[in-house]
């Protein structure tokens, strides 16, 4: 019995640190227009899909997937393509708990 609580007392000071948030974006907008798969500078994927995470307050993308769209809107510069875009159908982002917290108090 005193193992168990032995062990159950060192799990409960595991910090809070490695405690981990995931949070799907389905169609994510800014300005009322899709995101766009690229960045201004001409990358796409998985930098502008992390950007688009950064923006909302998550470390990175883990995952993302791509869609047409009659227009979508660059997360870094607010550029509008009109016509036939790529833009995010998901987004899945990251971050620590902790971190998610700190700016949530921030606000």
């Amino acid at each position: 019995m005193r193992c168990i609580l032995s062990a159950l007392f060192l799990i409960a000071l595991v910090p809070a640190a490695s405690a981990s948030e995931v949070r799907n974006f389905f169609a994510p907008q800014i300005a009322g227009a899709r995101i766009d798969a690229c960045l201004t500078g001409g990358a796409c994927g998985k930098p502008a899909a992390d950007a688009f995470c950064k923006a909302e307050g998550y470390d990175r993308a883990m995952i993302f997937q791509r869609e047409r769209a009659e227009e979508a809107r660059t997360i870094d510069s607010g550029k509008l393509c009109s016509g036939d875009c790529t833009s995010f159908k998901q987004v899945k982002c990251y971050t620590t708990k902790s971190d998610l917290q700190g700016q949530q108090a921030a606000l």
